[in-house]
């Protein structure tokens, strides 16, 4: 039997059809156990109605701590010899945990690894991790673990929901978590996991739906001082130290933290305004190319920051952000606005992001208004 632990706040908009397609997926010795945690009333009675309706559903109610408490509590109580997570306001696809299963069987893993579809309406993009389909052992997946060479690429994404962990790996690593790691507490478990682990296999499987909504943690500002993000640091800095392995993962740590506080406090690096984009002179418009997490969270820094103007904000998917409530127009209405100093690319790809540059020349514009991330930024 397997666990699978979704830890449940304020999603009840999504709940029923995450909680439905673990339900029907085709390997069926499971158990559910959905932690309500510290939701309103009508969410965690809908976690109890499921319970009712369906033996292998158990629900565990607690005080709001955080997912890392949530996943704590349901491992707890865990009785699989195998535990998966999925969010609650996520779904798989049937087949999903038979194909995880079926990969440990025939490999023998100690944790299996999958892609996921990262999905805004009816928009979906596959992300995988930076290495072929295999089985590893720790020392081979070292050189790009936490970063392939490619400013930002994670070598294994950091991600709990594309893991099929082995009930007593994921136990020991989830527990010395701090409950108040809240950025990157995924990071948290699954890279002190790989140096757990024996034996880590790749699969090339991708049935996990990651639904970004007005409601995601991406899309949300969160206000937490660096001394948060210091937390995240220095547990993964205690746990690569006592593996032995801090010398090979300190600068691929470094870069993981440049590329964390950027995405999410990005006012760390306020000594000019958007630092990491070489510095913009207050007074300065501009026209924003992307309108994906980090589109957003560039959109609302500067929002919020007000010493430089918006005159335009673009994406190719346009269709399906204002579909979603957000004032994204089709990159071609550049041509339309005169008045700007400089186009920021809002791609971590560097690959997405040389197109977007290119694409942009080709329309007549001038390279020195198109503004990436700083080669000091990314290498330095």
């Amino acid at each position: 039997m397997i666990s699978i632990i979704v830890p449940v706040y304020n999603s009840l908009k999504y709940l029923s059809k995450c909680v439905e397609s673990i339900l029907n997926q085709t390997y069926r010795d499971l158990e559910i156990i959905l932690v309500d945690d510290g939701s309103a009333y009508l969410c965690g009675k809908a976690c109890d109605e499921y319970a009712d309706q369906d033996s292998r559903i158990r629900v565990i109610h607690k005080e709001n701590g955080g997912s890392t408490s949530a996943r704590k509590a349901g491992l707890e109580i865990a009785d699989g010899e195998f535990v998966g997570f999925v969010d609650g306001d996520d779904w798989i696809e049937p087949d999903y945990y038979e194909k995880m299963v079926l990969a440990q069987e025939k490999t023998g893993a100690d944790i299996v690894l999958s892609g996921h579809f990262h999905d805004i309406g009816t928009d979906s993009r596959q992300v995988r991790d930076n290495f072929p389909v295999g089985v590893y052992t720790k020392e081979q997946l070292l050189p790009m673990l936490l970063y392939a060479g490619h400013f930002f690429e994670y070598g294994v994404q950091p991600h709990m929901v594309t893991k099929l962990f082995k009930k007593e790996l994921a136990v020991k690593v989830q527990m010395r978590v701090d409950n108040r790691i809240v950025i990157g507490e995924d990071a948290a478990v699954v890279y002190p996991g790989v140096l757990e682990a024996e034996k880590i296999y790749i699969s090339d499987i991708c049935a996990y739906h990651y639904i970004q909504h007005s409601n995601s943690m991406t899309k949300r500002a969160i206000k937490s001082s660096t001394d948060k993000y210091g937390l995240l640091f220095t547990h993964l800095e205690e746990a690569f130290k006592e593996k032995k392995v801090w010398e090979i993962l300190k600068p691929q740590l470094k870069q993981y933290q440049k590329y964390l506080l950027f995405m999410n406090q990005i006012s760390v690096f306020d000594e000019k305004v958007l630092m990491p984009y070489g510095g913009i002179l207050p007074g300065s418009k501009v026209i924003i190319y992307g309108a994906g997490v980090l589109g957003q969270k560039i959109h609302r820094y500067l929002a919020e920051k007000e010493k430089i103007s918006i005159a335009l904000w673009v994406d190719q998917k346009y269709t399906v952000y204002q579909e979603n409530g957000f004032e994204v127009h089709a990159p071609d209405e550049i041509l339309r606005v005169s008045d700007y100093d400089f186009i920021l690319i809002a791609n971590t790809v560097q690959d997405a992001a040389e197109n977007i540059r290119q694409y942009l020349i080709d329309k007549g514009i001038d390279n020195k208004k198109i503004l990436w991330f700083s080669e000091e930024f990314r290498k330095g």
